[in-house]
């Protein structure tokens, strides 16, 4: 008992050296911590920033600038195939999967009486390859051929899609020039590669009119997600080259035939720079991404252009007299920018 009583007596005096030392140390602030997640505040406009992010920039530089696909590139490694069709076999890995089976299939062929084969491949062992070839690049130009200045921005515009093609040969990179002009936009060059087919295409150029900026931006933006939906292209760049007026409505540019009436209502300045707000934050949320060069006079400027390149998260230039080398220059380090991401 009495050996039972000191044992105690020692316990009760370390708990009490313990509780001394405690109370002369200061409390200490826990390294980390655990959030529950539904208790986190976050801004949705950030989140959804952070998505368009990382859409447009995709998972890693490799993830933009090589297409898989099961038909054409260089084999990488084998796969399940997609549906019942096997485009292109994969040998090695269909006869790895085949053959634990072998001696089982053998046995079976045998007992059915039928001529033994050296190889027993059924449905389930084929794999089909997966295939990846180098992506190249589609830059769109869309021009303002409205106004006194088109001329000069047509011209400069050909002559920096001409300079793209050529340097970008090797890199398959693809160029297209939309011009807007009068109520509408229309694709005056497809996204090619072939330096005659621009040259034979750029020969006439059209301007003057009314600027339907919105509808400009809108046939990019369609040009642009058709051009990834064929899959030959990996990163899209819309190049626009404006002074950011605009004068002719979406609407209208589209033939609704109220916007069409001769008694339909004149749309506003505002409105019609929160259609092209509206269509620049589309361009965003495509993860595509735009450059737009501002050609308009200083002493008369609105800044609207840069309002553009901020709504669409893209980069802004100032380049009143912007020559072909100077807009070729600009989209090509915007480019090279783009794809060290």
């Amino acid at each position: 008992m009495e050996d039972q009583e000191e044992d105690q007596d020692e316990e009760d005096q370390e708990e009490k050296e313990e509780d001394e030392q405690d109370k002369d140390q200061p409390d200490q602030i826990p390294e980390e911590f655990v959030f529950e997640a539904e208790g986190v505040i976050l801004d949705p406009s950030i989140l959804m920033f952070a998505q368009q992010q990382q859409r447009a920039q995709g998972r890693s530089g490799r993830a933009k600038s090589l297409i898989f696909s099961e038909d054409r590139g260089r084999y990488i490694k084998p796969m399940f195939p997609r549906g019942d069709k096997v485009k292109r076999l994969a040998v090695d890995a269909t006869l790895r999967a085949a053959a634990p089976f072998q001696r089982i299939r053998r046995q079976e062929a045998i007992d059915k009486g039928l001529q033994p084969r050296r190889v027993y491949v059924e449905k389930p062992d084929m794999r089909s390859k997966k295939l990846a070839r180098k992506a190249g690049a589609l830059v769109l130009f869309v021009v303002d051929a409205s106004g006194s200045m088109a001329l000069n921005r047509m011209s400069a515009a050909k002559g920096a899609c001409m300079r793209l093609l050529t340097e970008s040969y090797t890199s398959r990179d693809q160029v297209s020039l939309i011009p807007f002009y009068g109520n509408k936009a229309e694709v005056l060059l497809p996204p090619s590669k072939s330096i005659s087919m621009a040259r034979k295409r750029l020969d006439q150029l059209p301007c003057g009119g009314g600027s339907p900026l919105a509808h400009g931006i809108s046939t990019a933006l369609r040009t642009a997600i058709q051009a990834q939906m064929s899959g030959d292209v990996g990163r899209v760049m819309i190049i626009l080259i404006t002074d950011g007026r605009a004068n002719v409505s979406l609407a209208k540019s589209n033939e609704d035939p109220e916007a069409m009436a001769p008694d339909a209502p004149k749309p506003t300045a505002d409105e019609l720079k929160d259609e092209v707000r509206n269509m620049a934050k589309k361009v965003m949320a495509n993860g595509i991404q735009m450059l737009v060069i501002d050609t308009e006079n200083k002493f008369v400027s609105t800044g609207f252009a840069e309002e553009i390149a901020k709504a669409s998260g893209g980069k802004y230039y100032y380049l009143p007299n912007a020559s072909d080398a100077a807009i070729a220059a600009a989209a090509s380090s915007a480019m090279a920018a783009a794809k060290a991401m």
